[in-house]
């Protein structure tokens, strides 16, 4: 009897040291998920341009769905938090990319994709925070960092390989074909997240989640990433002022080049296989180099990386304004323009990640991650406004020159940050506690 005991035991044991040492299952349903929401995020602009939209209205276009996901994150967030569930939103969030992708195929005219991408933004955005709450819960703390890291790479190059794939069919296929096309793409991981994902009712404090430098690619349609909570109360901490003037800066500037640029090309008879080309580059580029990045600041000032982030960026976008005399101009400068687009994103992303870490105490963590997601949703929403108003209205090379502008001028607030000692990054882990 006592050996059945002890043999019974060491084989919990064995396995719950399996468990802690593999990652979850679930991971891997995020991969259809991402080809779909990574393919499509190409299309809704084109789609949108093939309905006649032009710069205005491309601009309002993604003004309203990164307001309408900021919006969704906090509410679908607060929500599980609040029922304790998680599942049931991770579900409904990759069960609403199959039917809008799908709804998305009767829009008959801009203001009809306009309204429905909206509303798709707002569901989609249950898989952005839930998802990690969830990964803290299935993981041992001290792998919590490396958990995250493979999460958001697994997604980071399943979101290329969807590019990839637009990439190879929108010559073949219509706008509406691939539509659904990734709604099917995405239905496996539906699936497969139904049979692996296992509730977790835990709560968790999302003002005490510290920043994590492990993200891949930006998510959405160049949405700010790993939005987890904004804050109730906007307290804006003088040591971190200068950061956040910073990077509202760098956001308007993004809203103004990054929703433009396809607008730009397409108006100037680059196609729509070329535009994910170029995405292709630009986010392959990105997810390569996060990790050397992550490895750089770990002995670098990151205020210096940031600073290089932004130089490169304004470089970028400067290319577009060059008057090359010569064959495949456009696509010359385009390209370069994205090569240093996802350049400049490892390094801003890593780097401001960083920045949040080492310049907050462990208590103010979270609130700061919290405003940094503020200021970068707000800088981008009124990016593309201002993007869309000036393209239109006056001329789209004024509109890259004031992006560029912008992007160098966010250098400024933070060179006082360059000499700073700063304490000991991402000392904090979030507190978990259960309710009864």
């Amino acid at each position: 009897m006592k050996k059945k005991v002890a043999t019974s035991m060491q084989a919990r044991k064995a396995s719950l040291i399996v468990q802690n040492t593999q990652m979850p299952r679930w991971f891997y349903a995020f991969v259809p998920f991402k080809i779909a929401t990574g393919g499509s995020s190409q299309v809704v602009p084109l789609y949108a341009m093939h309905l006649g939209a032009g710069a205005g209205e491309i601009g309002l276009l993604n003004a309203l769905s990164t307001f309408a996901s900021t919006i969704g994150t906090i509410f679908w967030g607060r929500l599980s938090d609040k029922t304790l569930k998680r599942k049931v939103f991770i579900l409904m969030g990759l069960l609403s990319t199959s039917i809008f992708l799908s709804l998305l195929t009767f829009a008959g005219s801009f203001w009809d994709l306009l309204l429905i991408n909206a509303v798709y933004s707002f569901f989609l955005a249950s898989t952005v925070s839930i998802p990690i709450v969830l990964l803290f819960r299935n993981v041992r703390k001290t792998r919590w960092d490396e958990a995250v890291g493979r999460f958001n790479k697994i997604g980071g190059w399943a979101w290329v390989l969807g590019l990839l794939i637009g990439f190879m069919l929108v010559r073949l296929l219509s706008f509406k074909e691939l539509f659904l096309l990734f709604a099917v793409v995405n239905i496996p991981g539906f699936v497969m997240a139904l049979k692996t994902i296992r509730e977790a009712p835990v709560y968790l404090h999302r003002n005490n989640i510290k920043p994590f430098v492990t993200q891949v690619v930006q998510k959405g349609r160049y949405l700010p990433n790993f939005i987890i909570h904004l804050p109730t109360k906007l307290k804006v901490s003088p040591k971190l002022s200068g950061f956040y003037l910073s990077s509202l800066f760098f956001w308007v500037s993004s809203g103004m080049y990054s929703t433009q640029l396809p607008v730009f090309l397409i108006k100037n008879g680059v196609t729509s296989q070329e535009v994910f080309g170029f995405a292709i580059l630009n986010s392959s580029i990105s997810a390569m180099l996060y990790q050397r990045v992550g490895t750089k600041l770990k002995s670098k000032n990151p205020a210096l990386a940031l600073t290089q982030g932004y130089f490169f960026r304004s470089l970028g976008i400067l290319l577009l304004l060059l008057p090359f005399n010569v064959p495949y101009a456009l696509l010359i400068s385009a390209a370069g323009s994205y090569v240093l687009w996802g350049y400049s994103w490892s390094y801003i992303s890593v780097s401001s990640t960083s920045l949040i870490g080492r310049m907050s105490s462990p208590k103010e963590q979270g609130s700061a991650l919290a405003t940094a997601n503020l200021v970068n949703s707000a800088g981008f929403v009124l990016g593309s406004l201002a993007g869309g108003f000036v393209a239109s209205q006056i001329d789209s090379f004024l509109n890259f020159a004031i992006a560029s502008s912008l992007s160098l001028l966010a250098v400024v607030p933070i060179i006082s940050l360059m000499g700073l000692s700063f304490v000991s990054p991402f000392s904090a882990l979030p507190q978990i506690r259960r309710k009864n």
